[in-house]
């Protein structure tokens, strides 16, 4: 394999290189794919029976689908799964939805955590502490983003602390705070200013679902009710409800979370297997893999095992150390994007076009980002000025409207979360100083203060 990948990337026997490298590639995909549907299926099952058996609500779909999937696959029950690997995408797709409905109440919740925590203190009896003072504490944050001398770990420092600072910025100055934010991307690809611009939508709640409402209504009366709370006027119970909104809301997204991972993982598994069947090397390994797999089908359709769970737990000691042999020597020969980048005529005139098609999708399916789009057009076009302008014009317009449906707490959360996403705007340790010394000395609402003392003190003992 080392020799064909060698080959391709210095050019050499590339029609040979290209046929060898497809049928190598997914053959040692195709084997891993095995181990890791075997020990993800497996903690799939054993984790629904910790719950009395039952799949959560909302994922039973999922699961009828990959266990009749497996038990076609294990038990070579047809010849082809063609319409079974359509059945998954689309189950995936799905899936990935799900999770889009999620993060944009993910990006509420951290909205309006941020109002709560500063809600708080007006109604807690602490002041500061004797010894305190706006000079000692800003020393005190730069002595914190400083300790290391590592730029990356500084930017993200910065990006931390300016987060939760108190906000006291006029719109016109965050617009040009985001203006100059944009600039940066100017001369560099679309995409990379279209990721930008989804993060920062993202956080501000400018990206918004057709089906979040609709997938999760219990979230969504949730935050229309902290939504109404006139932050001006709260009341102390009213303060201690949203708390406990926030609390329930918490915990549901997690589980809801978990539950997403835990079948998406085996989707890109089971996809994984089905798209690198047709290089299958029969192997003790594999046929280890395909027992785990179908005395765990028979479990988790209530349908009589031959073995124990403690049984199949046994057997995977036979996998030992496969996975962490496995997974180098995929990465180490993964030139997909090379291959997709100079190869293309070739593989056309290879008739190869649908099974490279495939192929390319191998490494996404293998990549800890779990929720990647199989395929996505790359816009590398420049951005140049006028498209960036373009750009900022666009998000000045929706931030007028967001800023204008909303209270000013709920404003100053939003700069705070666009800030925290900025590249890091100080042109010198000095200039980041003064800003933190001015941020917390011009701040004369001390409720809000005291807040955003405590979070940062939490920031720095993390």
């Amino acid at each position: 394999m080392r020799k064909i990948v060698r080959d391709l990337l210095n050019q050499k026997n590339i029609e040979k290189s290209l046929v060898e490298y497809y049928a190598r590639f997914m053959e040692i995909n195709n084997t891993y794919s095995h181990i890791r549907l075997a020990m993800n299926y497996y903690t799939c099952y054993i984790s629904v029976s910790e719950e009395n058996g039952m799949v959560p609500p909302g994922y039973l779909q999922y699961m009828d689908t990959i266990n009749t999937v497996i038990d076609k696959v294990v038990n070579q029950k047809s010849d082809s799964l063609q319409e079974e690997i359509q059945q998954l995408e689309s189950l995936r797709c799905e899936m990935m939805e799900k999770v889009k409905d999620i993060t944009c109440y993910v990006d509420r919740y951290n909205l309006y955590e941020y109002i709560i925590n500063r809600m708080e203190y007006r109604f807690k009896e602490t002041d500061f502490p004797k010894e305190y003072s706006d000079v000692s504490y800003t020393r005190k944050l730069m002595q914190f983003i400083l300790e290391q001398d590592d730029s990356m770990m500084i930017n993200s420092k910065i990006k931390d602390v300016v987060g939760q600072l108190p906000v006291k910025m006029t719109k016109s100055k965050f617009y040009e705070r985001l203006s100059n934010g944009l600039s940066i991307y100017k001369g560099g690809t679309r995409e990379s200013l279209k990721d930008f611009l989804y993060m920062i939508r993202s956080v501000s709640t400018l990206e918004d679902t057709d089906s979040m409402n609709f997938h999760y209504p219990y979230l969504s009366e949730y935050f229309s009710e902290l939504k109404a709370i006139d932050y001006r006027v709260i009341s102390k119970q009213q303060c201690e409800k949203a708390r406990e909104h926030l609390e329930n809301i918490t915990d549901y997204i997690d589980s809801e979370m978990n539950n997403c991972m835990m079948v998406q993982e085996v989707l890109n598994d089971l996809l994984l297997l089905l798209y690198t069947q047709c290089q299958k090397k029969e192997s003790d390994a594999v046929d280890v893999c395909e027992e785990i797999m179908r005395e765990t089908n028979l479990l988790f359709t209530g349908k009589f095992s031959h073995k124990t769970t403690d049984e199949i737990e046994n057997m995977f000691v036979s996998l030992e150390g496969l996975q962490e042999e496995l997974y180098p020597q995929i990465s180490s020969c993964d030139i997909t994007e090379h291959i997709r980048e100079h190869f293309q005529k070739e593989i056309h005139m290879l008739g190869m076009e649908e099974q490279y098609r495939i192929l390319y999708r191998l490494p996404k399916l293998n990549s800890d980002s779990i929720f990647a789009e199989l395929e996505k057009h790359t816009d590398n076009t420049v951005a140049d000025e006028n498209f960036v302008q373009q750009e900022m014009e666009r998000l000045r317009e929706e931030y007028a409207k967001l800023f204008a449906e909303n209270d000013r707490w709920f404003q100053r959360a939003v700069m705070s979360a666009v800030l925290s996403e900025l590249p890091v705007f100080f042109h010198n340790i000095s200039e980041l100083q003064d800003f933190i010394y001015n941020t917390l000395s011009t701040c004369t609402d001390l409720f809000e203060k005291q807040a955003c003392i405590e979070i940062l003190n939490s920031v720095m003992e993390s």
